[in-house]
């Protein structure tokens, strides 16, 4: 595997020099098909304890003929007291993440900015980013970033979030420490609902339509 990431490392930076000038936008990632769908990994508080509940599922909803996916499912604040041998920290949470490939990164320099063409419901989401750390390296460190996420309900549009928006956190708090996002080496990238907002307090049911990802240019 690492061979593999080495290889399209070497076949991204002869990319580069053949055309240092990238197009106004890259399609990152697609909601079309089974293959795309499982390159995410689904997660929510249920291993520690909780009772929320998600899904990555076909939708039913296209978008200009393009067929898309839906991150749904329920959020609940409640704790399994029942639950022997977890450890709950906290509840009210649930997310999709990028599937973690060994050496394998993605690289979104020449770029300022991220695209998510989604569908809301009313709630507001959270980006995250998974990047290797500048100083310590990608072996041994990693950085969190994450902006808010929020398209309005019913309506499919595109949420342009500039990677200067994002903010380095951990374990879910800001970090005050100013520092600056690593673009070459992003580990994985996701999307999330968790407690720590109002909207997610409320529990209930939650649904966003997802169409694709793409980074591109902002002007920031």
């Amino acid at each position: 595997m690492a061979w593999k990431g080495f290889l399209k490392q070497t076949q991204r930076y002869l990319d580069k020099v053949q055309n240092p000038y990238p197009a106004a936008e890259r399609v990152l990632y697609q909601f079309a098909s089974a293959e795309d769908l499982g390159r995410w990994k689904v997660f929510t508080d249920e291993e520690y304890g909780g009772q929320s509940t998600a899904e990555l599922s076909p939708s039913s909803n296209s978008r200009d003929g393009t067929a898309t996916a839906e991150f749904r499912g329920e959020i609940s604040v409640k704790i399994d007291e029942e639950t022997e041998g977890k450890r709950m920290q906290r509840s009210g949470f649930a997310g999709i993440r990028t599937q973690e490939m060994e050496g394998q990164y993605m690289d979104v320099e020449g770029y300022d900015a991220l695209a998510f063409c989604v569908r809301g419901d009313g709630r507001k989401y959270i980006a995250n980013l998974r990047t290797a750390n500048w100083i310590v390296g990608e072996d041994n460190s990693y950085d969190v970033w994450q902006a808010f996420l929020f398209a309005r309900k019913g309506a499919w549009q595109e949420v342009v979030l500039p990677l200067d928006r994002f903010l380095l956190t951990h374990k879910g708090r800001l970090v005050e420490t100013r520092s600056e996002m690593n673009p070459h080496r992003i580990v994985s990238l996701g999307i999330s609902l968790a407690a720590g907002s109002s909207d997610a307090k409320k529990g209930g049911p939650f649904c966003l339509g997802l169409d694709c990802i793409k980074a591109t240019r902002a002007g920031s």
